[in-house]
């Protein structure tokens, strides 16, 4: 589970030894502060499956791979949460997507990095160029 993962990062966050331990303190704190709800959201999402998961600053950040359907159940899980995203996907159908997931109440506040696995070639259209064409003469 992604909460294990997240657990994991607050130690493994790195610069000078005092800087790292502010760091750790400061996201435990705030992890301690939110964890009720990153409980909540993890229980939402707990069909799919999140690739990663870690604590950046004041936010988690969730990795998930998948179709268009595993995107929509993101979508679906983080709304009956009452959450809202900062982006929706676009109509170009490109293979990444990503936004923050803010709630109107609660404090925490989660980034989505999501990857298709899905990716078919598909033709768009036809393009005519004009090319010279020689032939061999002989005399």
């Amino acid at each position: 589970m992604f909460i294990q993962q997240m657990k994991e990062d607050l130690v493994g966050q790195q610069e000078t030894v005092q800087e790292q331990q502010e760091n750790v303190q400061k996201h435990a704190s705030w992890y301690q502060t939110n964890k009720v709800e990153i409980g909540r959201v993890a229980v939402g999402l707990k069909k799919i499956e999140v690739t990663r998961a870690s604590v950046s600053g004041d936010c988690v950040d969730l990795s998930i791979t998948g179709d268009k359907h595993t995107l929509n159940a993101v979508f679906a899980a983080f709304r009956k949460l009452g959450y809202e995203p900062s982006a929706r996907p676009t109509k170009e159908h490109k293979p990444t997507f990503s936004c923050y997931w803010n709630h109107p109440v609660e404090d925490a506040k989660f980034w989505l990095y999501f990857t298709s696995n899905k990716c078919t070639r598909i033709k768009v259209g036809t393009k005519t160029e004009e090319v010279d064409i020689y032939e061999v003469v002989c005399e």
